[in-house]
């Protein structure tokens, strides 16, 4: 496996994990988005160490974080009833 492949495999095992650790209330918002600040410094850093000749990609704002539907407790709105014909 590619070592950009594996980075980018990390990267959305962290933003999956902190989204769903953000939805069942175990941190804030705001301690995720400094964990995924983090996370994405490092492998940003650990990309320099790549050899010559390999690029490296831009790295996504720490602002992308994806947000978990719903804060807890609230009951997501039922789906239109269909019109009848």
């Amino acid at each position: 496996m590619s070592p950009k492949l594996t980075k980018t495999i990390i990267g959305a095992v962290i933003a999956i994990a902190l989204a769903a650790a953000v939805s069942y209330g175990l941190v804030s918002q705001q301690t995720a988005d400094q964990i995924q600040s983090k996370a994405n410094q490092t492998l940003q850093n650990d990309q320099g160490s790549l050899g010559p000749g390999q690029s490296q990609p831009p790295v996504a704002p720490s602002n992308s974080i994806p947000q978990a539907p719903g804060q807890p407790g609230t009951s997501p709105q039922p789906p239109a009833p269909a019109p009848k014909q």
